[in-house]
């Protein structure tokens, strides 16, 4: 293969560096300083693309795992039996992976939505009783 957008690897390295970083991240955050709600989008629409390129991650791996499915008498488990059974639940866990992400999906487009319809209250000045009429504010 010449593309290194599909180099098992390549896929591997970036996936493992960006756990890390990820991981990094949410050690980082101070969980009782809660971010503006311009952030708060932000990571939401982050979380929307997030599940979607897993997918797509799944399903090329998928891809080569069925590579090997076609061959599966030339794979064989550690103990040396035949992997046919193994190499079909893998599959299987990749296909409800798959799902369990489209699930995923869904949930963090409904998040970004209620987050992306929310706005900091405007908070009118508060009235006195000592301010006369005309030094009220209007609203």
């Amino acid at each position: 293969m010449t593309s290194t957008r599909r180099r098992p690897a390549t896929i591997a390295s970036a996936l493992a560096t960006a756990t890390r970083d990820i991981r990094r991240a949410v050690h980082a955050a101070d969980p009782a300083c809660a971010p503006d709600l311009v952030t708060l989008r932000d990571a939401g629409w982050q979380l929307t693309q997030l599940p979607s390129v897993l997918s797509d991650l799944v399903t090329l791996v998928a891809e080569h795992t069925g590579h090997h499915t076609e061959h599966a008498d030339q794979v064989r488990r550690v103990d040396g039996e035949p992997a046919a059974d193994q190499l079909a639940r893998a599959c299987r866990d990749l296909a409800a992976l798959r799902r369990a992400l489209d699930t995923a999906h869904t949930a963090a487009r409904g998040y970004y939505t209620a987050v992306s319809h929310l706005a900091p209250a405007h908070t009118p000045p508060r009235l006195t009783p000592e301010q006369p009429h005309e030094q009220r504010p209007e609203f």
